[in-house]
């Protein structure tokens, strides 16, 4: 897949079948965008392309809420397994915000994108003062040479799929719901860092990563999960929060209890996958309890994905 970011000099070679939008957490609606693409791209000998945009700086809208279901390198990442050609990470300006309509459409859309199909949701907006909408696309079709596809909000339990409701669930602990809207396991992806061996002297040995501030997370807990380590998936216990039984400290980490795993893999990117909300993260008397605790949280899982 090519990745297109940080800049707006850029054109592509040949025309594409383009979706665009924020794309945070390529939940089930947005699969279905990408799936579209993809199928007209194939049809007519397109390029796939996503055009999306790099972090918005709270400078520009200190409104919005700078927390996200996917960080740029997991978005980056899913495109790539969905199969898309081209990535586009726009970057997000005051210039870009105040562009009228027409001019996105011109300068970006057929200009650098050379679009000859569109594919967005119906509540797609755009340019100043988000005055360009899926009406103003269908309208200039003609104009510039392109077909707009409208496609209609995918549902769970007769509620639209939107990022705000991933979120609204994620904040919940839903795990279960939030894994349905986005086909797939809600993951955090890392770097494994030292932590305070713990694991090790208890024998429960553990992997620990310290998610970036701008991911969103569920609640403090325990989960029964997977991790990804190498291209391989191993099940295991997920805690997610600050250790409260040995710190006092304010920093979440992701500490996963990797079930029949014992090698040295510090330094290596993983992705947890969290399935299931098991309990509350809580303070033990002593690690002897905790210990207690967390061999009880593995047999739980265990018997929870079947293995022995």
């Amino acid at each position: 897949m090519e990745y297109i970011h940080g800049t707006e000099d850029f054109k592509l070679e040949r025309s594409s079948a383009v979706t665009l939008g924020k794309f945070d957490g390529v939940h089930l609606g947005h699969q279905k965008l990408i799936s579209i693409v993809k199928e007209k791209a194939e049809e007519q000998g397109l390029l796939s392309v996503m055009f999306t945009f790099d972090r918005i700086p709270l400078s520009i809208c200190p409104q919005k809420n700078q927390h996200f279901l996917s960080t740029n390198s997991e978005r980056r990442m899913l495109c790539e397994n969905y199969g898309i050609d081209v990535e586009v990470e726009y970057p997000f300006t005051t210039t870009l915000m105040n562009m009228e309509p027409e001019e996105f459409v011109s300068d970006i859309l057929i200009n650098k994108l050379k679009a000859k199909v569109i594919v967005v949701g119906t509540d797609y907006c755009f340019g100043r003062d988000r005055s360009g909408n899926v009406e103003f696309l269908i309208s200039n079709a003609a104009k510039y040479g392109y077909e707009t596809i409208v496609v209609e909000k995918e549902k769970f339990q007769d509620k639209d799929i939107s990022s705000t409701y991933v979120r609204e669930e994620l904040k919940l602990g839903h795990m279960e719901t939030v894994n349905v809207l986005l086909n797939r396991p809600y993951s955090i992806t890392g770097i494994v860092a030292k932590g305070n061996q713990l694991g090790r002297k208890l024998e429960i040995p553990t992997i620990n990563v310290y998610p970036t501030e701008i991911k969103l997370l569920p609640p403090n807990g325990v989960y029964a999960s997977r991790i990804l380590i190498d291209g391989v998936w191993y099940y295991g216990v997920t805690n997610l929060g600050t250790k409260p039984t040995i710190s006092d400290g304010y920093e979440v980490s992701v500490e996963t209890n990797v079930f029949d795993f014992d090698k040295d893999v510090y330094g290596n990117r993983v992705e947890v996958a969290l399935y299931h909300f098991l309990r509350q993260e809580m303070k033990f008397e002593n690690v002897e309890a905790l210990k207690k605790q967390m061999e009880s949280d593995a047999s739980f899982a265990k018997e929870m994905f079947l293995i022995q």
